[in-house]
């Protein structure tokens, strides 16, 4: 399924704590493929095993992970665990990977007023209006993270990503 243009076809996994967001990418306008996959039970045989299907039917060159700093408590250790399983994986092959904290993708958002997750989210809703319809609600504290949050996150991964680069 790889591209014969110049593209480079761009994987990007956005996981959390019931499974990850994923988007499978040559640019921020050519979006092959995209989703939330929910892995339950949550391990990490599992989610590597979700990593290895994706690299063996897209065959990416670019691995665009989630990003942290160990001092980080919004994040568990176990997703810590499988982010650095994905880039362990990931670069075993030979594949370039990038990641980016909640930081870098609030910085750049900033540069369009925007820098909360629902406010990201409504940005990412305007360029791509057919994910109007998994537009999460306002969160209250009281509440934890809508499902679809997942994808949304995926999605300001990849556009920080394509900012950056």
């Amino acid at each position: 399924m790889k591209d014969n243009n110049n593209n480079e076809l761009v994987l990007t996994l956005y996981p959390n704590g019931v499974g990850m967001g994923y988007i499978i990418s040559d640019n921020p306008k050519e979006i092959i493929n995209y989703g939330v996959a929910r892995i339950l039970p949550l391990s990490k045989e599992r989610y590597i095993k979700r990593l290895r299907k994706f690299l063996e039917i897209y065959e990416p060159s670019i691995v665009v992970i989630r990003g942290y700093l160990q001092s980080d408590k919004r994040i568990s250790r176990r997703t810590k665990k499988m982010i650095e399983a994905f880039k362990l994986e990931a670069e075993n092959r030979g594949l370039n990977v990038y990641t980016y904290t909640r930081d870098d993708i609030k910085n750049v958002f900033d540069q369009f007023g925007k820098n909360t997750k629902y406010h990201i989210n409504k940005t990412i809703c305007k360029w791509y209006p057919e994910l109007k319809h998994r537009m999460p609600n306002l969160r209250r504290n009281t509440q934890s993270e809508h499902y679809q949050t997942g994808l949304f996150d995926a999605f300001s991964l990849m556009l920080t990503h394509h900012y950056i680069k």
